[in-house]
């Protein structure tokens, strides 16, 4: 393998690590984060649950930073020490080599894979690379005609290889650091909805995290920014993070009296959770609506006292959906469907709606159900129904932040 691959890495680093990270207030980004400490977080699933979920609460302070609920927060996330040392182990490489990292200098080749390269997710330029050093079998992937099978091996049901797992297909394989991470993709930051109003607390930003773990060709997977947050960053030390604005497709209502539908199952509840403290702290005379759902109520009602007591006093009302907790699952759009009248009558009042969680599936379906109802409550034909939706878009009364 030569050298030609240097380039493109020192081109990639550069627009990555741009500059330190920042500890007095600027506006903060990936390039220019801010240094920020974990203070404190909770388990919210209990031990033997199916899932891992955690309330972390990040600090502020000294930041300047001002967010509003439907932001988000950015974190600049790390790999694991145990995959970047399989990794390292695998190119018989030292750690210590010097990767060129633009403006920061000589970035040791450790370091670069620990923060700088994405090792989850396989580039193109990688598999060229090891299909041009003898591992042929990748060849029918790159092809043209071969895009379906090169998505199923590289997300699969049944298997998901990572940066690790093509280097292990590819024994004959060998790289030099520098041209290695020629043929890697940028660590991206990933986004989390931010949980809280910053009325409540003001130098803090919530999150809710769904640890991402699954064992794929017997060796154990971790989500890099969802393991790193609940895991990796301990209490009191820092990490790079940043905030995103969000109130151009996710903002509240500008008016505080209209009334509010939201739809987030699982950790889609986050930023609802910020859009009620933030109505209680204002006294806003909105109405505010949740669906929300989980697996099991036993384990999945996050932020269930809290909820509840909101509930209590008349600032929301709730409509919940425990998929198995019953012998026929039941989802936010069954809710929905079940509630048809009031959310119709609910549209035609003024409400804006809210769907905030997993994009392929429940936030298709979940529109799906709302034109269906404006169909069938509101006496339209299919064709009108599909317009009401899209005037709803159109208006910004139909709001979505899906992954």
């Amino acid at each position: 393998m030569t050298g030609a691959w240097t380039a493109p890495a020192a081109e990639r680093l550069r627009g990555m690590l741009e500059g330190p990270i920042v500890t007095t207030p600027t506006a903060y980004t990936p390039r220019r984060p801010f240094a920020a400490t974990r203070t404190g977080g909770s388990r919210l699933t209990p031990p033997g649950a199916p899932k891992d979920t955690w309330h972390q609460v990040i600090s502020l302070a000294g930041s300047g930073i001002a967010y509003k609920p439907g932001d988000s927060l950015g974190v600049c996330a790390r790999n694991s020490d145990a995959l970047v040392d399989a990794v390292l182990a695998r190119l018989g490489a030292r750690g210590d080599e010097p990767i060129d990292a633009g403006v920061r200098g000589a970035l040791p080749f450790r370091e670069a894979l620990a923060s700088g390269f994405d090792l989850e997710i396989v580039s193109r330029r990688l598999l060229e690379a090891c299909l041009a050093q003898g591992a042929a079998h990748f060849g029918a992937l790159l092809e043209k005609g071969g895009e379906e099978s090169l998505k199923r091996y590289l997300r699969g049901w049944d298997n998901v290889h990572d940066v690790l797992d093509v280097l292990e297909d590819a024994p004959g394989a060998r790289f030099t650091p520098a041209e290695f991470v020629g043929l890697l993709r940028p660590l991206q930051p990933r986004l989390y909805s931010i949980a809280s109003s910053q009325r409540a607390h003001p130098d803090e930003a919530h999150l809710l995290v769904l640890s991402v773990a699954y064992t794929s060709r017997g060796r154990r997977h971790l989500g890099v920014a969802s393991t790193f947050v609940n895991e990796r960053w301990e209490t009191g030390a820092t990490a790079p993070i940043y905030t995103q604005d969000a109130q151009r497709h996710f903002g509240m209502p500008a008016d505080p009296a209209t009334p509010m539908i939201m739809i987030g199952p699982g950790t889609g509840l986050a930023p609802f959770r910020g859009f009620l403290e933030e109505r209680d702290a204002t006294g806003a005379t909105g109405r505010n609506w949740l669906f929300f759902g989980e697996q099991s109520r036993a384990w999945g009602y996050y932020y269930e006292p809290e909820l509840t007591a909101w509930e209590r006093r008349g600032l929301v009302r709730i409509d919940l959906a425990f998929s198995r907790d019953q012998p026929h699952k039941i989802y936010v759009q069954n809710r929905m469907r079940e509630q048809a009248r009031d959310l119709y009558a609910w549209l035609e009042d003024g409400a804006e709606v809210f769907i905030c969680g997993d994009k392929a599936r429940m936030a298709a379906d979940v529109q799906r159900e709302l034109q269906a109802i404006v169909e069938r409550e509101g006496g339209r034909t299919p064709e009108q129904a599909a317009e009401y939706i899209f005037e709803l878009r159109r208006g910004k009364r139909l709001k979505l932040d899906v992954y």
